[in-house]
């Protein structure tokens, strides 16, 4: 009798046992579903800068992260630019706990700069220009901080040189810019040491609304052009300066792509530099620190608007044509 319930005991210890380990093995189950998703805040200033989210999202599926499997994205469209906006939006997407910060345009990247220098949040930018000029990175080679990423390449004196090349004769060419947009202004440092390419005349016009923009294009009888360059009072209605260009048949270049009606665009896309600042990010998820990784450049491309050119009277050899990274027909 003895023996038996020291058996049924034995039978009922390993029963016990069995029910522990199956009730751990379900635990570690519904831990391992319940894993936290790599977290994503996205902060996105001008409309225009949308496609460089696109563009991030298109290269982070690349590298293998798929949106509710294995990472998370919290984004909320194109905010204004104002720093109390820009300022609760960074503060909102803390709050829900991310893992790392993604910023568009200079506006944004400089308020994150600022309010997250000194953590341990990391920061990846795209779509930026002249960010050490900005103050946004102090050595490009050696971030050193919390913050990295992918800037627009400088192209202004080059496409002045190209504006030359395809349309000879051009003598006076109007380069509007507000002086309170920042990074018009550190844009513009890139002509101090510019020499007018066969007797270019800039005639560079400080402006506070895209209104004042259209009504010097529509009544200077002197201007052969129009140079634009980042300019956050004008881009978010760059189609409007692009239509009266057109209607005055002045050819229109920009060193930022904007609309399909630019005549001449020399810049980086700005896809390309969400898609470039996706390895960046991967590589910090892997491990490696912000203050690790170099600023990168985003390639320049060239492209050129032949409906345009007909429309205003241009005629683009095949040889220029030939040059060029995209072709609008």
């Amino acid at each position: 009798m003895h023996e038996r319930n020291k058996g049924r005991g034995i039978v009922g210890l390993f029963i016990i046992w069995m029910f522990v380990f199956g009730f751990l093995l379900i635990c570690v189950g519904g831990c391992k579903n319940q894993t936290k998703l790599f977290t994503v805040g996205i902060l996105n200033g001008p409309p225009g800068l949308k496609s460089c989210v696109e563009g991030f999202k298109a290269g982070m599926v690349e590298l293998g992260y798929i949106e509710g499997k294995n990472i998370r994205y919290i984004y909320n469209g194109s905010i204004d630019t104002k720093e109390e906006v820009i300022d609760a939006e960074i503060k909102n997407l803390l709050s829900q706990d991310i893992d790392l910060l993604f910023t568009t345009g200079n506006e944004v990247t400089i308020r994150a700069k600022k309010i997250l220098e000194g953590t341990d949040m990391p920061v990846v930018f795209g779509a930026s220009s002249m960010v050490k000029e900005q103050g946004i990175i102090s050595d490009l080679s050696h971030p050193g901080g919390n913050i990295t990423g992918v800037q627009a390449a400088n192209s202004l004196t080059k496409a002045l040189e190209w504006m030359s090349i395809i349309i000879p004769g051009v003598k006076k060419v109007y380069l509007p810019y507000n002086p309170d947009d920042s990074l018009s202004i550190v844009t513009l440092e890139q002509l101090n040491n510019y020499k007018p390419q066969k007797g270019i005349e800039l005639f560079v016009q400080k402006i506070h609304s895209i209104e004042e923009t259209i009504s010097t294009i529509e009544k200077m009888s002197d201007i052969d052009a129009v140079l634009r360059i980042p300019c956050p009072t004008l881009d978010n209605r760059n189609s409007e300066l692009s239509q009266i260009a057109v209607k005055r048949r002045l050819p229109l270049v920009a060193i930022y792509p904007f609309d399909e009606t630019v005549l001449i665009t020399l810049g980086s896309e700005i896809s390309d530099m969400g898609e470039q600042a996706a390895r960046i990010v991967h590589q910090i998820r892997l491990g490696v620190k912000p203050a690790d990784l170099p600023v990168e450049t985003a390639q320049v491309y060239f492209t050129i608007n032949l409906k345009t050119a007909e429309k205003i009277g241009v005629y683009v050899p095949d040889d220029i044509l030939a040059q060029a990274k995209k072709i609008i027909r």
